[in-house]
């Protein structure tokens, strides 16, 4: 699906829903590295020097995050950024039919 019509792509980048997938992808994969390594969620927030409740949105897949927070992430888990990426598909990226 293409969307070509401005106004639609930002009445649905509003509802905070293009990304939506890829976003629950990413926390799920950072969640199970995470707890894969015995950590507490806010024990793993301090190391990556990120505010706990910022991390949680994260984890829950409620907030975009920037590079740089893909990296230190990344580095905290011990694991390249491409791995905490690699589950996200293209059609991860665009808002289902039920968000048009």
């Amino acid at each position: 699906m293409v969307i070509s019509d401005v106004d639609e792509f930002a009445r649905i980048s509003l509802k905070r829903s293009v990304y939506k997938a890829a976003r629950l992808k990413l926390g799920n994969t950072i969640r199970s590295l995470r707890k894969a390594q015995g950590v507490s969620q806010e024990s793993f927030a301090q190391r990556a020097d990120i505010e706990r409740a910022r991390y949680g949105k994260i984890e829950r897949g409620e907030l975009n995050i920037s590079i740089h927070v893909l990296f230190q992430l990344a580095h905290q888990l011990n694991v390249s950024p491409a791995d905490l990426l690699g589950d996200i598909r293209p059609k991860d990226c665009l808002p289902s039919e039920n968000d048009l």
